[in-house]
Parts: structure tokens; C-alpha cells; sequence
């Protein structure tokens, strides 16, 4: 999968940062907590959100296995406030497990992993999860995809949590996204 996002680096680059962070998240942005704290960007991509959430105040950790996208995304989001990792769920590795985040953001990541990595990665983002944290993830369905490897998303695992639509803003015929909400406390 990683092999995707280096090959097309550039365009994929230009694509996200062309969408603004809440035309992407407005569905669940009433969702985000009042005070920044740490924030865990998973999938983190062009840096577009890990940007904007800096600029709310946020400390991020930026988590982006690509090579070439994420030295794209240092590049152009050079903020202090974000820690670029090269790490990737199920495992998140590198983040390790001294450090609780108060809003974990999985974006368009969700649908590359198969079932039993979902699940794998679900339990890892509960660790890491402060108490009264958010995680939020996002995902679409397989719809018209033919270069990336995509899976269908397990909802069952995500028992608890708020599950509804978003606009797909590109308008693409079939293309369905999910926005799941979990609290901390959940």
C-alpha cells in the first residue's frame, strides 16, 4: 500500500491539499474538543490536518509510513507543534506507550487494512487513547477503487461508537464515507 502513496506522492500531495481540513472533517468537527491537547495523526498524508490542527493549538504527532509523502508534507508544514513519525497501524511501533492523546484522527486509512489488522489496530488506538480523548476515523467504501488495495470495514468492531455518513466531495458515483466517533471512555 505504502507503494502507492510513494509512486504518487506528488499528485496525491496536490489532491489532499486542495481540500480544506473542514470541508474534509465537517461531519464530526463539532465532535472536537474544546481545548487542544496532543493529537495523533494516523495516515497523516499531505500534513494538511496535522497542519490545521497545530494552528488550533494542538501538539500533533504525524504518523505517515510513505517516505516520499511525508518528506513532501515536512517540507510544506514545517510547524514546531508537529512530530513527523514514519509508523503504521495495526502496530504503531514507534509511538510507543508512555504518551496518551486526547484526539486520535485515522483519515482515509481505515479501509486499507484487512479485518483482523482492524481489529488489531482498533485495540492498539484504545491504548493509546487518553481517558476523556476522541478518536475519530474515517473511511470509504470499496466503491470505484482499482489502485489500491481496500477492504470492507468491519462496523461490528466499532460497536459503541457514533457510526454515520459524510459527503464524498469529490461527487464520485457509488463512493460512500463513514465517520466513527469513540470516546475515551468507551
Amino acid at each position: 500500500m505504502t507503494n502507492y502513496y510513494n509512486q504518487n506522492a506528488d499528485q496525491v500531495f496536490s489532491r489532499y491539499q486542495s481540500l480544506s481540513f473542514e470541508a474534509v472533517h465537517g461531519a464530526w468537527l463539532d465532535s472536537l474538543p474544546a481545548s487542544p491537547g496532543n493529537a495523533l495523526d494516523i495516515g497523516a498524508g499531505s500534513g494538511r490536518d496535522a497542519a490545521w490542527l497545530a494552528d488550533k493549538g494542538w501538539q500533533v504527532t504525524a504518523v505517515e509510513p510513505a517516505d516520499h509523502l511525508r518528506k513532501l508534507a515536512k517540507e510544506f508544514h514545517h510547524q514546531g507543534s508537529i512530530h513527523w513519525v514514519k509508523d503504521s497501524l495495526p502496530s504503531l511501533t514507534e509511538i510507543g506507550n508512555r504518551q496518551r492523546f486526547d484526539l486520535i484522527l485515522v483519515s482515509a486509512v481505515w479501509m486499507h487494512l484487512p479485518p483482523k489488522e482492524q481489529a488489531h489496530g482498533l485495540d492498539r488506538l484504545r491504548q493509546l487513547l487518553a481517558p476523556e480523548g476522541l478518536l475519530v476515523i474515517t473511511w470509504r467504501n470499496i466503491a470505484d477503487e482499482t489502485e489500491r488495495q481496500f477492504y470492507p470495514v468491519d462496523e461490528s468492531l466499532l460497536m459503541g461508537a457514533s457510526v454515520f455518513e459524510a459527503e464524498d466531495l469529490d461527487e464520485r458515483p457509488g463512493v460512500v464515507w463513514k465517520v466513527a466517533i469513540i470516546e475515551g471512555s468507551q
